[in-house]
């Protein structure tokens, strides 16, 4: 038995949101960990993706011990391109939560859990950018969304390997130096079972580097 792939989403265009404060669950802090972990090593997070690679039969990604199989669109193929992308990765600075972007997370979180729904469009229209001036911040963010993923793990190699994405543009985020801050915000998908949004900033509130802001390009 197969099931589909869990697909994942990224805004692009710095970028477009923020948020107001809640408590991280401990899945969220687990996936800022894990970003921090591969953001600080790439070389050791290129050992990983090598481990990762020999669970696959073509497309088919199977885990040991679990019964269903995960269909991916590029196989392994993708998995050694992302290990040749983390070969020459400069280490970088750990990422700080940030209570506005997560709280940002949050918002969407909690409108596709009911909806259904999938990208960074919410259920009243808004973008990325709109939920950030909501909570009082800018929209010099970006955001990125992982559709069921297991773990925190999961979530962040979801995001690195970027199977099926053309421009790798998760992957590319998650290696922005300039983005030092995110928020993270998880839960269930009537669809997907599960969801995490990222979203990153420059600063701490969303805004643009010396105080402006910038709607986020769609």
């Amino acid at each position: 038995m197969k099931r589909g792939h869990g697909i994942a989403l990224a805004a692009l265009g710095l970028f477009g949101l923020a948020g107001t404060a809640s408590a991280a669950t401990t899945l969220e802090q687990q996936v800022l960990v894990a970003l921090n972990q591969a953001r600080a090593d790439p070389s050791a997070y290129a050992r990983s993706l090598r481990q990762y690679r020999t669970f696959f039969r073509a497309n088919l990604l199977h885990y040991p011990g679990q019964d269903v199989d995960i269909e991916t669109q590029e196989g392994v193929k993708v998995v050694d391109e992302a290990i040749a992308f983390l070969a020459d990765r400069t280490p970088l600075q750990p990422i700080q939560p940030s209570a506005i972007l997560g709280a940002t997370a949050g918002d969407l979180v909690s409108d596709q859990s009911g909806s259904g729904d999938t990208g960074h469009k919410g259920g009243d229209g808004s973008a990325p950018g709109d939920r950030a001036r909501r909570h009082g911040g800018g929209t010099y963010v970006a955001e990125v969304i992982a559709y069921g993923p297991a773990d925190a793990a999961d979530v962040v190699r979801q995001l690195i390997v970027d199977d099926g994405v053309a421009d790798r543009g998760h992957r590319n985020i998650l290696y922005s130096p300039e983005l030092r801050f995110a928020g993270v915000a998880c839960g269930p998908h009537p669809e997907f079972r599960t969801m995490c949004v990222i979203d990153l900033g420059v600063t701490a509130d969303g805004r643009e580097p010396g105080g402006g802001t910038r709607t986020a390009a769609r």
